[in-house]
């Protein structure tokens, strides 16, 4: 298998004078889809669990996706990653820092005006156009999907939230479907589901 190094080749000697250092050059960061699906999923696993208000079935729920979550990074690893190029990682930490500026931002504007409650929503909603926006450039039709459904996790989450009170729903359990979405992207990525599903055959 290949190995593509994120250190950019070494320059040449320069003619000038010698013994003269090159220039250094920083590190190009590329980063790994699975490692972002895994942590975004965890992180929604977490809010489900805090949105369902029974502490030992969501300490259990967050204790197995943390187990999933590691499992699936050990297999990636095993089977050697395979990250973005510089130019879609540079667009997938635009795109994750813009959505926690706009969250932090929201939590605040909502906390002010008593509409906390919809936070869950706009936050899954914010996240699924995250990956559908990173699925242009990528051209993956299943990054594409994983954020239409986490959109309409948000659009549901917003509606329960006006009829009807407490966060069981609109952030419990949409939080925990947003999750385990993530990480059965993540797991299909590295190839899981597809091993799993011929051992079915």
């Amino acid at each position: 298998m290949d190995v593509v190094s994120a250190y950019p080749p070494p320059r040449p000697p320069g003619r000038g004078f010698q013994g003269s250092p090159p220039p250094r050059r920083g590190r190009a960061v590329r980063v790994d889809p699975v490692l972002v699906e895994l942590g975004a999923g965890l992180v929604w696993l977490a809010v489900g669990t805090l949105g369902l208000g029974a502490d030992g079935v969501g300490t259990l729920i967050l204790a197995v996706g943390i187990a999933i979550a590691i499992g699936i990074g050990v297999e990636n690893r095993r089977r050697g990653p395979r990250p973005f190029d510089t130019s879609r990682s540079a667009e997938m930490l635009r795109l994750g820092g813009g959505v926690i500026a706009i969250v932090i931002i929201a939590s605040i504007v909502l906390g002010l005006i008593s509409a906390s409650a919809f936070l869950p929503g706009l936050a899954l909603v914010l996240t699924g156009g995250a990956f559908v926006l990173l699925s242009r450039s990528t051209g993956q039709q299943p990054t594409r999907w994983l954020g239409l459904v986490v959109v309409a996790a948000g659009v549901l989450s917003a509606l329960v939230t006006t009829a009807t009170a407490g966060g069981f729903v609109s952030q419990g359990l949409l939080g925990l479907l947003a999750g385990v979405l993530m990480l059965l992207s993540a797991a299909d990525r590295v190839g899981l589901v597809e091993m799993l599903r011929d051992r079915a055959r």
